[in-house]
């Protein structure tokens, strides 16, 4: 009994190695420019973005999106280089491929990573399905005269996970309350993987419903040029 004890004790501390160097040596993939962040543009190429999916163990297809011009009813939508997520690292499914800017998918392979880690350690479960609400869409956004950054394909909505034993969890109905710290595991988990896609840098925009109403029930991703920290309270 306490081999077996000594055995489970030193698998989880080579869990948590593992997971601190991902966290330590992954690259940083939104935009640190402070200069550009008033450039209003599809997203530049990534070099060698295909590759770098492959080495992410990316399963996907290239894609085409076209750049159309700005016109009176929509903005400069498209993007260069974009892919049909396929299926990531963890082999987490989806309600359908998300269609993503290159740069997306690679921070859609990172997401996986935290879920992977995050869903065990506070649900006791692995996460098998993620539903978005949509990727692209060429539109301004909501509640400001910006470009969305869905119109370029360079975002997504994450509405709900699903956990090994069947269970969905919605944003809207497990995020939790936004006044108090988070009692339940659930608000916890939500909150670790937010944050922790901000403070790595796998995306540069991280909303959640502490932002705003808008986001009471999914959590935006995107690489957008500037940096928002909507992953907790307003200070």
């Amino acid at each position: 009994m306490e081999l077996r004890t000594l055995s489970s004790f030193l698998a989880l501390l080579l869990c948590a190695a593992t997971a601190h160097a991902t966290q330590a040596t992954a690259p940083v993939l939104a935009d640190l420019d402070p200069d550009n962040d008033d450039l209003v543009a599809p997203p530049s190429p990534v070099e060698a973005c295909e590759e770098k999916l492959r080495a992410a163990g990316v399963e996907f297809r290239s894609a085409q999106l076209k750049v159309s011009p700005a016109n009176a009813e929509h903005p400069t939508c498209g993007v260069g280089q974009a892919v049909v997520y396929r299926g990531g690292p963890q082999k987490i499914r989806y309600n359908s491929p998300p269609l993503l800017s290159c740069a997306m998918a690679l921070g859609l392979a990172r997401f996986e990573q935290a879920l992977s880690e995050e869903g065990p350690r506070h649900l006791g479960q692995r996460i098998v399905r993620i539903e978005h609400g949509g990727t692209y869409n060429c539109r301004k956004m909501a509640r400001f005269a910006l470009v969305s950054e869905h119109s370029y394909a360079n975002a997504i909505d994450i509405k709900s996970v699903t956990l090994a034993n069947g269970r969905k969890l919605t944003v809207l109905g497990t995020f939790g309350k936004l006044e108090v710290e988070p009692t339940s595991a659930e608000a916890r988990f939500w909150r670790a993987v937010t944050r922790r896609m901000y403070d790595e840098g796998a995306f540069s925009v991280v909303i959640t419903p502490f932002f705003d109403a808008l986001h009471k029930d999914h959590i935006h991703l995107d690489q957008a040029r500037y940096r928002v920290d909507g992953s907790r309270p307003a200070p």
